[in-house]
């Protein structure tokens, strides 16, 4: 996304629209449906700076870490912030800046939301307490074990 500074009254330019996710060159990921981002921007140009503030949403479905189903998600970024500097007769490219936030506001793992009873609300599989840590139990056990090894090599 890109825009002229010189287009930008002095009482602030709104913006607001989608725009497509492949140009935003984002990590692949296993994601269904994701194809805009819409945006709700407002622009304030105040000597040779502009300010950027607004909003960045998409509606998709990501895989689950924990069911490995498709589940819906909501990005949704409520305080996008950026200052700029302008530079004489160049555009300002906001593209590098909104992928950035978009990859810091997806999630590492996406988990779908158990039930009362531990059940998937997508899959129906039930997750006992031992499957949902299992993996992070015998890790710090395997942790704890090598510094209990350490201190009595030393």
């Amino acid at each position: 996304m890109r825009i002229d500074p010189r287009q930008i009254p002095d009482g602030g330019l709104t913006l607001s629209g989608s725009l497509p996710v492949v140009d935003y060159d984002l990590p692949p990921g296993e994601t269904q449906g994701w194809d805009k981002i819409r945006y709700d921007l407002h622009l304030v140009r105040t000597g040779k700076e502009v300010t950027i503030t607004g909003t960045l949403s998409s509606d998709f479905k990501i895989t689950c870490s924990r069911c490995l189903d498709f589940i819906p998600w909501n990005l949704n970024i409520k305080d996008f912030c950026q200052v700029l500097q302008v530079e004489e007769d160049s555009l300002l490219d906001l593209t590098p800046l909104i992928r950035e936030d978009i990859i810091l506001a997806l999630p590492l793992a996406a988990r779908c939301e158990l039930d009362g009873a531990g059940r998937c609300p997508y899959s129906g599989r039930v997750f006992t307490p031992s499957d949902r840590d299992d993996f992070a139990e015998k890790r710090r056990a395997t942790v704890w074990r090598d510094l209990d090894r350490l201190k009595t090599e030393n």
